[in-house]
């Protein structure tokens, strides 16, 4: 702010907190040279940079580190497919006339650049946190009876419901239920 940015929604409270709650400081305009600009915002702030010409925009996302989203507010398609087709390269999320925002849950959260690099999603956070396991054998007839026999009595092959009855069934203590 002292660099000239100002608090454009401060008459609706922007930028001051009421207990727990800060409202978002939407700040205008933020310009090269100001920490706003380069920064990565991980609180309620809103740095506004308005452009003349389309050069400044190239330039300023081509002198950035951040990659992880982009806005864009027009209703000139003509205008929107150059811009759509730089940033293509540059960011994990192009927003067409909405904010920025985490979600939902079925998008990629994704980024380029030295921010969020890579693509994490519900599915992907899933897949990262597990243990993938192959039970293979030879393809005999006397090991495909006894994978099917063993099928529903192993709780690893079952669902996570069906866990706790396979382990009352077997005796399994209960120190070594969680393995």
């Amino acid at each position: 702010m002292s660099k000239g940015a100002s608090v454009l929604n401060a008459d609706q409270g922007g930028g001051t907190r009421a207990g727990s709650l800060f409202t978002p400081a939407v700040l205008y305009p933020v310009k090269p040279g100001m920490r706003l600009f380069v920064e990565e915002q991980f609180g309620p702030v809103v740095p506004v940079a308005s452009y003349s010409d389309i050069k400044e925009v190239h330039a300023a996302v081509r002198d950035s580190w951040n990659g992880q989203q982009a806005a864009i507010f027009t209703s000139d398609p003509q205008a929107t497919a150059p811009l759509v087709d730089m940033l293509s390269s540059v960011v994990g999320r192009i927003n067409l006339n909405a904010q920025c925002s985490r979600g939902p849950d079925c998008f990629p959260f994704s980024g380029r650049r030295s921010s969020a690099m890579g693509t994490m999603s519900v599915s992907e956070a899933l897949r990262a946190f597990s243990v993938e396991v192959l039970v293979a054998f030879p393809d005999t007839d006397e090991n495909r009876k006894l994978a099917e026999r063993m099928e529903d009595k192993a709780s690893f092959l079952q669902p996570i419901a069906k866990r706790a009855k396979i382990h009352e069934m077997v005796n399994v203590p209960e120190t070594l239920q969680g393995a």
